[in-house]
């Protein structure tokens, strides 16, 4: 017989440590996030501020966040979900999507920002300072090195990208909420090889990888849409009855904007953000109820239904009692 060596044995399991529960999840990665929140000591408990990016399958999350012991903590946010009040009602999750959900987060932030520094009497609005790029050009920006240059002595919100267990590619849509939040005011270090580019012949058959771009600008031609619009107008040459649900939404969306193309159109959404990017404070409706406390009947909104009191133990052993008295009543009765 052979000797077998128990590699897992009783001391194994004394000492083994487990994971954190969002580790075990594959919700967090914890050697990203370390580096992210940790401070440096000599900043005396200055919050360090992350952009966080996330990506669902109906919406873009964008969230300005700094960590303490307690927990995280938001100070602005935006959601695709809300670019439907400024007109975009089709394609919440798209590139276009989110960069304009990063350009309302950032032009949120530094309207906070100025309600903030009203109260210390600080009259130098950020939000009017650090609209440095009125409009998309999809030109790279380094919003820091652009107010320097321009003079603006007040140094910008910095913060630093958190893209969560997204994948660093090109052309990611998380590097497209970045874009809008830098273009919005934001200082993120970011480099501009991460945004999409045009491969030149030796580059996409595997060649030089430093060859200079052809002609045009694929960032902004995402962040406007263009390429989806030259799909849709390649769609409408096909015969009638073909692929003609595809951009359906799209077209209402159109139509609805008063605008023919999708370029028009974020051009309309981006200039609505800029003039008022605060969020719409939800007024609750007064909902009318009323009970019986005989019957038990519930009345809300003119519609009534039976909704019984729900009894504590000493309730409903006494009603156990009352139960088997009257059963024993009946009885002796016959």
């Amino acid at each position: 017989m052979t000797f077998i060596k128990i590699q897992k044995n009783n001391t194994y399991h004394k000492r083994f440590q487990v994971k954190f529960r969002r580790r075990r999840q594959g919700k967090t990665d914890y050697y990203q996030r370390k580096r992210l929140t940790i401070q440096r000591k000599n900043k005396y408990n200055t919050p360090k501020w992350r952009f966080v990016v996330r990506r669902t399958n109906q919406r873009i999350i964008c969230q300005v966040v700094w960590s303490t012991i307690a927990g995280d903590k938001i100070k602005a946010s935006a959601d695709s979900f809300e670019l439907k009040r400024f007109g975009l009602t089709a394609g919440l999750t798209n590139y276009s999507a989110a960069y304009a959900t990063g350009l309302l987060t950032a032009r949120r932030l530094l309207a906070v920002l100025d309600v903030e520094n009203k109260k210390r009497n600080i009259t130098t609005s950020m939000a009017k300072t650090f609209n440095l790029v009125p409009e998309a050009t999809g030109e790279y920006v380094d919003i820091a090195a652009l107010a320097e240059k321009k003079g603006v002595e007040t140094r910008p919100f910095t913060c630093y990208l958190d893209l969560g267990l997204a994948r660093a590619t090109c052309g990611n849509r998380v590097f497209a909420a970045l874009k809008g939040a830098v273009d919005g005011g934001i200082h993120i270090p970011h480099s501009d090889k991460i945004f999409p580019k045009v491969k030149t012949g030796k580059e996409a058959k595997g060649g030089a990888k430093d060859a200079k771009t052809t002609a045009g600008n694929p960032l902004r031609d995402r962040i406007f849409g263009i390429h989806v619009q030259t799909y849709i107008d390649l769609l409408k040459k096909a015969p009638k009855g073909q692929n003609d649900q595809q951009f359906k939404n799209v077209e209402k969306n159109l139509t609805n904007a008063k605008v023919k193309t999708l370029e028009e159109l974020y051009k309309k959404v981006h200039a609505a953000i800029r003039a008022n990017p605060d969020r719409v404070v939800k007024t609750r409706k007064v909902v009318k109820h009323s009970r019986d406390a005989k019957t038990n009947v519930f009345t809300i909104n003119g519609k009534s239904y039976r909704k019984d009191v729900k009894l504590n133990n000493e309730q409903r052993k006494k009603r156990v009692q009352e139960k088997i008295a009257k059963f024993l009543k009946e009885r002796s009765k016959k």
